[in-house]
């Protein structure tokens, strides 16, 4: 297994991953870089706010193999809000309930 180095960035700092993690390939260790970044997001929503977070995945010779981005906006809504087609107290049609599942 060879290691994989995860540098995080977001809109004011970037910190660099020094001890790495192994992996079996470059697209396992992408798949730990977007859960790094969704446990991070987590935390980031606030109030009338945004983020952008990437992650670049570096192999054990320092090259970038694999690019993970997210970006966070967080709004707070005080009224509700109906999209077109949708009414209150109306029924879930049999689609709606499969989509949900």
């Amino acid at each position: 297994m060879q290691r994989y180095f995860f540098d995080i960035h977001d809109d004011v700092q970037a910190l660099s991953d020094t001890e790495g993690e192994p992996f079996a390939n470059s697209d396992e260790a992408g798949k730990r870089a977007a859960q790094i970044l969704s446990e991070i997001a987590l935390h980031e929503p606030r109030e009338n706010a945004c983020s952008n977070l990437l992650a670049l995945v570096r192999n054990e010779a320092g090259r970038v193999v694999f690019t993970v981005a997210l970006s966070i906006v967080g709004r707070r809504i005080d009224a509700p809000i109906l999209l077109p087609g949708c009414h209150v107290g109306a029924k879930r049609s049999r689609r709606s309930k499969l989509l949900a599942a």
